[in-house]
């Protein structure tokens, strides 16, 4: 068990190579298990949207999704419109479910501007969407080398077959999702943080919060790691998004977006697919229809699911604040994923593609698969597994108690983490700076 955690510069030469190809082979044979998983969903379940395989298939050959940029066009519409009001009738009055804030808006205005490129508006998304998908691969073997120090070919195919079979990735693609060209952004800042380019890693996670506002939170966290290099790279692109949101979109719609945020967090969505503690709640007390999307309907307010959501919610941050700095792997990039991937967790309104981050964090595990006991590394695998596919007998189990199996993309998430923390906890690596 010592030598499970050893750090590997520290092992004798030929120990090196045996732990390494131990690392290596757990990986290769995780992937292939996860393509005979995914076959095997393939040919067990015919219905749409349910197995990735059949879901990446679609959106390769199909006209680019257009989940993200549809709700935008509607908020832009309506600050075009007279009065120049964004949320109240939008939002409060037609029940639209635009709910970015107003600086996602400048992504649709250069969108729209794409014809002058001489590239129609369906090209551009589509290519929008193939780079942000390509780069997340791209920046996944990226990230593995990095955090390994070496990379075989059949180490680099495992880790693009894994996020191809990814679902909450492949999900982004299909929809047409924003979320995909976030989860790129996320993957490249966590491999700039790890490199030491802090204000960098600063600079491109800040660009993400103006579609992501709750991960304003690193500010914080920047600040009590005494990381002033990101955090003032943060704050200072943040600001200047706020900024140029204010004078372009107005203060009204900037405050009006507060109110909407009040609102999500006190309602949230029941459907199946909203995968957080406030979805899992509204599901169990049967509040809302969990069984089909409706456009223009939030489950009723609950006081009772609304505070237990919001502690659950404080409770991550907290820990995800105290458990590095108490364990003293602060400040690393462990450290940096587990705070962005609970930001995820602890969201009232948590789709699965929003899971996306979590490939990253579960990259750097396998970078260390050789330091994970039998146990553990099974824990992981079957966690990947279970993240990176829906599973039809438990997703049918809609309402009422045996609703709570459904939320098992939310459970996975949530042991990763705690897989994460008994990693570091086990093997603390040097504090980088």
């Amino acid at each position: 068990r010592m030598l499970e955690f050893a750090m590997p510069q520290t092992m004798p030469r030929p120990m090196l190579r045996i732990s390494s190809r131990l690392g290596s082979r757990r990986l290769i044979a995780l992937a292939l298990a996860a393509l005979a998983f995914a076959v095997l969903l393939l040919a067990r379940y015919r219905q749409p949207d349910t197995a990735t395989l059949e879901i990446v298939g679609h959106a390769l050959t199909s006209p680019a999704g257009t989940d993200s940029s549809y709700y935008m066009q509607m908020g832009l519409d309506a600050f075009h419109a007279p009065g120049h009001r964004i949320f109240p009738k939008l939002f409060f009055a037609d029940h639209q479910k635009f709910i970015y804030p107003p600086a996602s808006l400048f992504l649709i205005e250069a969108m729209d501007r794409s014809p002058r490129l001489h590239l129609s508006e369906d090209t551009a998304r589509l290519a929008l969407l193939l780079v942000s998908w390509l780069g997340t691969l791209a920046a996944a073997v990226w990230f593995y080398r990095e955090q390994r120090g070496s990379i075989t070919a059949l180490e680099a195919g495992s880790i693009v077959l894994l996020g191809v079979l990814f679902l909450p990735i492949a999900e982004a693609l299909y929809r047409g999702q924003a979320q995909l060209g976030l989860t790129f952004l996320w993957g490249l800042s966590a491999i700039l943080f790890g490199r030491g380019r802090r204000g960098w890693a600063g600079f491109i996670l800040a660009i993400t919060c103006a579609f992501k506002p709750q991960l304003a939170l690193f500010l914080l966290w920047g600040a009590l790691r005494k990381e002033w290099r990101f955090t003032g790279a943060f704050a200072a692109t943040t600001g200047l998004i706020g900024l140029c949101s204010l004078v372009h979109f107005g203060v009204q719609n900037n405050l009006d977006y507060f109110s909407v945020l009040s609102y999500l967090s006190r309602h949230g969505e029941a459907l199946w697919a909203n995968q957080s503690v406030n979805g899992i709640l509204n599901r169990l007390l049967r509040n809302g229809d969990p069984m089909s999307w409706n456009p223009t309907v939030y489950p009723p307010y609950r006081a009772s699911i609304y505070l237990v959501s919001t502690a659950f919610s404080v409770a991550g941050i907290l820990a995800g604040l105290l458990l590095p700095w108490r364990n003293g792997w602060a400040a690393t990039t462990a450290d940096f994923l587990f705070f962005g991937c609970i930001s995820v967790v602890i969201s009232p309104i948590a789709w699965e593609h929003h899971y996306g981050y979590f490939f990253f964090l579960l990259v750097y595990l396998f970078a260390r698969a050789e330091r994970l006991s039998r146990l553990r590394w099974a824990v992981l695998a079957a966690c990947t597994l279970a993240m990176a596919n829906r599973l039809p007998p438990l997703d049918h189990r809609l309402q009422g108690p045996a609703s709570l199996v459904g939320g098992y993309l939310f459970y996975a998430g949530l042991v990763v983490l705690v897989l994460l923390a008994m990693a570091q906890r086990d093997h603390r690596e040097p504090y980088p700076r």
